[in-house]
């Protein structure tokens, strides 16, 4: 009886150390390559449909937005065009243009005869950020905070740019940031509430104020 249940503990034992053995693992570097297989499969099919027509776009090439929106832009060739889905293309182009500063940026789509989309594109003013003003900062200075708040919008352009574009988006993410700051440097209380923008007269320029209620450090 010992040596019948010895076996059988070596006979599982070897079952399973066999099927370890089959179980294929995928490395996370073999998941970012398919990865990036697919999604350049993606932009060169968004590049070549001919489902989709830009119209009043002057800032970036027809190629840009296409890669920008070519997850949208293959859902419609491979699910069919439908006014949702339209609609959600026109969304998203709307959300690369802010991202770049156009933050009055309108898109309406028209579909077409033959299953086509149009998109008109009115791309309004590009504004910048004239100024960051942070009101109740008493332990922390401005120089510092700006980097946080502006860190979302740095992601995507060099230090070496003079002018960031105004991002509304991006700031409401960069408050989050100084509150996690004051956090870590000991205010557990502190409270940054979302940015207010002024957009200035005859300008694009935009001033921005973040209040802060730091609260006590500990």
């Amino acid at each position: 009886m010992r040596y019948g249940i010895l076996f059988l503990l070596g006979t599982v034992a070897l079952a399973l150390e066999i099927a370890a053995q089959s179980v294929d693992v995928v490395r996370p570097e073999d998941q970012q390559k398919a990865r990036r297989a697919v999604v350049k499969k993606q932009e060169k099919r968004a590049k070549q449909t001919s489902i989709i027509e830009f119209r009043g776009d002057q800032t970036f090439k027809e190629n840009e937005l296409r890669v920008a929106l070519k997850e949208e832009i293959t859902t419609i060739e491979d699910f069919g065009l439908s006014p949702a889905r339209a609609d959600d293309l026109a969304f998203f182009l709307e959300v690369f243009y802010r991202k770049h500063g156009y933050a009055k940026v309108d898109v309406h789509y028209v579909i077409e005869s033959g299953a086509r989309l149009r998109l008109n594109i009115d791309e309004g003013p590009r504004f910048l950020l004239s100024q960051v003003i942070f009101d109740g900062n008493a332990h922390e200075p401005a120089d510092k905070l700006f980097e946080y708040i502006v860190g979302p919008t740095r992601e995507r352009y060099s230090r070496m740019e003079k002018r960031l574009p105004f991002v509304a988006s991006d700031l409401e993410e960069g408050t989050h940031l100084v509150e996690r700051f004051y956090v870590a440097e000991g205010f557990l209380n502190a409270v940054v509430d979302p940015p207010r923008d002024k957009f200035l007269a005859d300008s694009s320029d935009v001033e921005v104020v973040v209040p802060i209620h730091e609260g006590r450090q500990y």
